[in-house]
């Protein structure tokens, strides 16, 4: 009798500790289950600063003159707006002996004309705007070792190279009267007394 009590006994005390067990296993999941998801870290000032900016390039304004070099037959697109998604509102003559344009702003690889005329007509008059590439100007410098290419539009910026006198250079860009070219993949600035816009002539 006295065996069976104790077994009684000790059989108690061991179901008796596994639901305690089991209390305290069901109360760690409880406390784990309800503590939230981590959340991932808020983005930065700078993170949002950098996803929302874009590489558009300020429009800076120019004063000064160049010629079409385009050689499509089609014609050269004068655009409502800086780019080739831009409305196509006019065409300029790439047939022509010269066609001079002058322009008066200029931003990215685009800039702005309000003229263009050919020796017999006027081939545009407005507001427009023609990818720069497709424009030139030659160099002056005559009788030198050619002209000086800076870093940007200053006499006082470091010289990027020359380009020999009379050449023909593409245009890139422009700020004030400054014209930003490319050379044989030299690209810089021409000081406004080195450029000549004139096919036809050395404007000297």
């Amino acid at each position: 009798m006295k065996k069976l009590l104790v077994l009684t006994l000790l059989w108690g005390s061991i179901a008796a500790g596994c639901q305690t067990s089991d209390l305290n296993s069901t109360s760690q999941r409880s406390q784990l289950s309800s503590s939230p998801e981590a959340e991932p870290p808020a983005k930065t000032g700078d993170q949002v600063a950098a996803v929302s900016s874009t590489t558009a390039e300020s429009q800076r304004s120019c004063q000064m003159s160049a010629y079409v070099i385009d050689k499509d037959s089609q014609g050269l697109n004068v655009r409502s707006g800086p780019g080739k998604n831009y409305e196509t509102i006019d065409k300029l003559p790439t047939s022509a002996v010269a066609v001079f344009v002058d322009i008066k702003a200029s931003q990215g690889e685009w800039v702005q004309v309000m003229k263009a005329e050919s020796p017999e007509n006027v081939e545009f008059q407005g507001t427009g705007w023609v990818y720069a590439p497709l424009l030139g100007i030659s160099t002056r410098g005559y009788g030198t070792e050619g002209v000086s290419v800076y870093a940007n539009a200053s006499a006082d910026s470091r010289v990027m190279g020359r380009i020999p006198p009379a050449t023909e250079v593409k245009l890139l860009g422009c700020d004030q009267s400054w014209a930003l070219v490319n050379y044989e993949g030299l690209k810089g600035w021409i000081a406004p007394e080195e450029q000549c816009p004139n096919p036809l002539t050395t404007c000297s």
